[in-house]
């Protein structure tokens, strides 16, 4: 959007681009960005339990013997 609707008014019209003008658009870009962050905000809180434990569990080191290596073992 930036190409079509350069910084400035021209001679004193408003630009106006998909039947909005540019403090129109401002304004838009502005609130959603707003709302965009509390919605990440509210999805991390309401899952931080999960991020919690799958990060714990990510750098724990693995002690415990799978499957394949207990079958593999007494070979």
């Amino acid at each position: 959007m930036y190409f079509f609707m350069p910084s400035g008014i021209p001679r004193g019209k408003y630009v106006v681009y998909m039947g909005l003008t540019k403090a129109t658009w401002v304004w838009i870009h502005s609130r959603a960005g707003i709302l965009m962050t509390i919605i990440i905000v509210v999805h991390l809180i309401l899952h931080w339990h999960w991020i919690v434990y799958t990060t714990r569990n990510f750098f724990r080191k693995r002690k415990e013997k799978t499957e394949i290596t207990e079958i593999c073992e007494p070979l």
